[in-house]
C-alpha cells in the first residue's frame, strides 16, 4: 500500500499583502500573490475601485472584468484621508509583507504613505509602486493607461500593422497584465533578498517600461542600427512561410516556418501546389524575394481552398510549425489551455461553476489553485478591523466618523 502524498501548502501561505490599487495593473499583481496563497486585503474607497461596474459586462450577475484581477482578496471600504482610516491602515501595514499601490507620488507623499514616510517604522515591507512612466523624469506624474504609456509610448501602435496603415489599438489590459508580472517578479526577488538580510526595499515596475521591454526586438534594433524596424504586409514577408493565411471557412492561421529552405519542398508537396518548385522564380530563397507577392498569392489561392482543419490535420501530421488563430471561445474549449491550468474552473459564491484565468506559470512544489471569487465592495471591513483590535463600539465610531460606510 502505498501513502498518498500530501498536497503542498500554497507558497504565500501567511504572507500579508495590502493593497490600494485600482484599475488592473496593481490589483492583477496582487492577484497573482492571492493566488499563491497570500492573504491580500485590497483597501477601497468608499465608492469602490472604478473597476467596478466599468464594463457592464456580466454573466449569472457576476461582473467578470472584476473578477479577472480580484479575486482571492478580500475587500475593506476606507477612506484613507481621515484620521481614523489614517490610523487602521497604520495597522494593516504593521505586520504586512507585502504593500501595492498605483497612486501617483503626489498623492502618496500628501497621505504620508509614500515609501520615504513608511520604511523607518515598517523596515521587512516590500513597497511596490506600479506607476506609468516610472519613479524619475519628467513625466512621472503624467496620467497613464496601458493604452497610453505600454501600447502608444512603448511603441507598438508605429511598429505593428500594415506600412501606412490605421495604427493598431489595444484590446482589453494587454498592457496591463503583462506589466503585473513584470511587478510580481520584482516582488518575488525582493521576498528573496529580505530571506538573505531581512531587509525590504521599494520596488517599482511602470507601463511604459514594460511597453519598451515587450516591444524589445524593434526597438533594440533601433538602439543598435538608428533606424526603425520596417513594417510590412502580407505581401511582402521576407518569408512566404512566415505569414498569415486565410482558410476557405474564413478562419485564419498563422505559420511560422522560419528555415525556409528545410520547408519549401515539404510544404509545396504537402500542399498540393508544385509551381513553388518548379517555377524558376521560386526555386531558391534570393528567387523568392524578388517575386514574393506571387508566392504569397499562390499560397493564399489554394490555403483558401479548403477549411482551416484540412490544413491543420496536414501540418500536424508532417509537424510544420504553425497555429489557428483563436479567438477566445476557442480558447475557453482549447484542452491544452486547461491541461495547463491557463484556463481554470472555480466555484463562484454567486455563479457556481466558472472559468477563470489561471496565472500563466506552475510551481511543481507549490500550488497556484487559491482561487475565492472577487469580494463585495467592504465585503471584509468590519472582520478585518476585528482582526485589527477594534471592538464594535470602536467600529461605530469609524462608521460616524465617515472613515468606514
Amino acid at each position: 500500500m502505498t501513502n498518498q502524498q500530501s498536497q503542498p501548502e500554497p507558497l504565500f501561505k501567511g504572507l500579508k499583502v495590502v493593497e490600494m490599487a485600482t484599475w488592473l495593473f496593481g490589483p492583477m499583481c496582487a492577484c497573482v500573490l492571492g493566488e499563491l496563497g497570500a492573504d491580500v486585503v485590497k483597501i477601497e474607497p468608499h465608492e469602490g475601485d472604478p473597476m467596478r461596474g466599468l464594463i457592464h459586462r456580466v454573466r449569472d450577475h457576476v461582473d467578470w472584468v472584476f473578477e479577472l484581477a480580484n479575486r482571492n482578496k478580500r475587500s475593506v471600504a476606507l477612506n484613507v484621508r481621515s484620521s481614523e482610516g489614517q490610523e487602521a491602515l497604520r495597522r494593516l501595514l504593521a505586520d504586512a509583507d507585502v504593500f501595492i499601490v498605483n497612486l501617483r507620488r503626489g498623492a502618496l507623499e500628501r497621505l504620508g504613505i509614500d515609501y520615504a514616510s513608511l520604511k523607518p517604522d515598517h523596515p521587512r515591507l516590500i513597497y511596490a509602486h506600479a506607476t506609468g512612466y516610472g519613479t524619475e523624469g519628467p513625466d512621472i506624474d503624467r496620467p497613464a493607461f496601458d493604452e497610453l504609456a505600454y501600447w502608444a509610448r512603448g511603441g507598438f501602435m508605429s511598429t505593428l500593422g500594415p506600412p501606412d496603415s490605421e495604427p493598431v489599438r489595444l484590446v482589453g489590459a494587454m498592457g496591463d497584465l503583462p506589466s503585473a508580472m513584470n511587478i510580481s517578479a520584482a516582488i518575488f526577488a525582493a521576498l528573496y533578498q529580505r530571506e538573505l538580510t531581512g531587509n525590504g526595499q521599494f520596488v517599482t515596475c511602470s507601463l511604459y517600461g514594460g511597453g519598451i521591454w515587450a516591444n524589445g526586438f524593434a526597438i533594440q534594433g533601433a538602439l543598435s542600427t538608428g533606424q526603425n524596424f520596417p513594417r510590412t504586409d502580407r505581401y511582402t514577408a521576407f518569408n512566404p512561410l512566415y505569414n498569415s493565411y486565410q482558410a476557405a471557412d474564413g478562419r485564419w492561421m498563422q505559420l511560422a516556418m522560419i528555415q525556409e529552405e528545410r520547408f519549401w519542398g515539404p510544404f509545396a508537396e504537402v500542399i498540393e501546389l508544385p509551381i513553388l518548385t518548379e517555377d524558376a522564380r521560386f526555386a531558391v530563397a534570393a528567387d523568392r524575394r524578388d517575386h514574393i507577392r506571387e508566392a504569397v498569392a499562390l499560397i493564399e489561392q489554394r490555403i483558401g481552398e479548403e477549411p482551416r482543419d484540412h490544413w491543420a490535420t496536414l501540418f500536424d501530421a508532417n509537424d510544420f510549425p504553425w497555429a489557428p488563430a483563436a479567438d477566445g471561445l476557442e480558447i475557453s474549449e482549447d484542452p491544452q489551455a486547461s491541461a495547463n491550468g491557463y484556463v481554470r474552473l472555480m466555484e463562484h459564491k454567486i455563479a457556481g461553476e466558472f472559468k477563470i484565468l489561471g496565472v500563466p506559470f506552475q510551481l511543481e512544489q507549490a500550488p497556484t489553485t487559491n482561487y475565492s471569487s472577487a469580494p463585495e465592495l467592504g465585503e471584509h471591513t468590519e472582520l478585518v478591523l476585528e482582526e485589527l483590535g477594534y471592538d464594535w463600539d470602536a467600529i461605530t465610531r469609524m462608521k460616524q466618523a465617515g472613515a468606514i460606510p
